[in-house]
């Protein structure tokens, strides 16, 4: 009996901390609403992802001077940031949305100083007179955002004059139920950049995405001794190389890197080509509708039967629409069939789109619009 009554008596007192920690959860929440108007009244943007990292880092050693892991306390926080994060998003969409104001959420392959980031900035300013900006880790954390309406629009790369189309973003494009709105073309200039001035010779690593490695791929080969690392981002490897201050490190990055993160650029136009041109995706939870006689870009995404001529009769009809095709090799894929990337310079409301949507459908495993959008050539 006593036994029972310990285990009574300790029950009792979880309960009471879990009734304490509801409690504080609840005015933590009431706090990240007063954030959200302050950050409206300020134009702020919603995320900041630096004090994240070093919240959660203060959270850590407090976690470890108390006998709590570092996996437990990132868990717990984790969930508690992003709802915050998510808080603040609803209040904002919910205050320009009522103010009728011309504005959007851009999600992006970040940080700060990304080719997406600058991306998003050329796009958004034409379109929109106020515009919020979320960084993301990854593609599809970048497509997840629009798809779970934490953002209106998605902007990835899909293809640069260089390295030619980008496996990782046609990949995404089969899974997602998102639709192409826009484009736009951003003139890519990759510089190698350092904490301080100092000789190529000095340098033993290089930090970059793997686009850049593959665009730059004629300077990198002078440099035999260079150990190659792989970051997420051309704006993950600048901050990598800042955070290290080590002068032997470099990386790959904008020119805009020198700014943000107070780097020197040792080096400029490192890619292969002089013209060296990254198309970027716009995407958005609907498709858009265009005039008939607007000058648009069709996408598709073709599932074509092996041994068949329907992808040559397509083409065939499509003569001098046609602006680019691209096979995608899908891992795990079925053996039967063929994808295909198609974009086409036509209107989908067009008689010759349509024709060629009744053909393929006969014949295709699958056809999946991507979009009809504005064209930028």
């Amino acid at each position: 009996m006593p036994e029972q009554n310990s285990l009574l008596i300790f029950r009792d007192k979880i309960n009471d901390i879990d009734e304490k920690i509801v409690k504080l959860l609840s005015k933590r929440k009431i706090l990240a609403f007063k954030i959200a108007k302050s950050k409206i009244e300020n134009n702020k943007s919603v995320r900041d992802t630096e004090r994240e990292k070093k919240l959660l880092q203060k959270l850590i050693n407090i976690g470890k001077d108390n006998y709590l892991t570092a996996e437990y306390i990132t868990k717990i926080f984790e969930l508690i940031i992003e709802d915050s994060v998510s808080t603040q998003m609803e209040l904002l969409q919910e205050f320009y949305y009522n103010k009728k104001l011309n504005f959007a959420f851009f999600s992006f392959l970040g940080p700060k100083g990304s080719y997406s980031h600058i991306a998003v900035c050329e796009y958004a300013k034409k379109k929109f007179k106020t515009y919020f900006m979320k960084a993301c880790s990854t593609f599809e954390e970048t497509l997840c955002s629009v798809e779970n309406n934490e953002s209106d629009y998605a902007i990835l790369p899909i293809e640069n004059t260089c390295s030619g189309y980008i496996d990782e973003t046609l990949q995404l494009l089969i899974k997602t139920n998102l639709f192409i709105v826009g484009e736009i073309k951003i003139s890519i200039n990759h510089c190698l950049l350092a904490v301080k001035k100092v000789q190529l010779c000095e340098i033993k690593t290089i930090y970059s995405h793997p686009q850049p490695f593959k665009q730059c791929s004629n300077f990198i080969k002078k440099f035999s001794n260079w150990k190659i690392k792989y970051t997420k981002s051309t704006a993950d490897a600048m901050k990598k190389i800042l955070q290290y201050n080590d002068i032997t490190k470099a990386a790959l990055g904008s020119e805009i890197g020198k700014k943000i993160y107070n780097l020197h650029i040792l080096h400029t136009n490192l890619a292969n080509q002089k013209n060296n041109t990254t198309r970027f995706i716009v995407l958005h939870r609907k498709p858009l509708e265009n005039a008939e006689n607007q000058l648009s870009k069709t996408t598709l995404i073709l599932s074509i039967k092996k041994k068949s001529d329907t992808l040559n009769n397509i083409l065939f009809m499509l003569k001098n629409k046609i602006i680019s095709i691209k096979k995608i090799n899908i891992k795990y894929s079925v053996i039967s069939e063929d994808i295909f990337y198609l974009d086409i310079q036509d209107n989908l409301s067009s008689i010759l789109i349509k024709n060629i949507l009744k053909t393929a459908q006969k014949h295709c495993n699958f056809i999946k619009i991507l979009g009809s959008y504005p064209s930028e050539i």
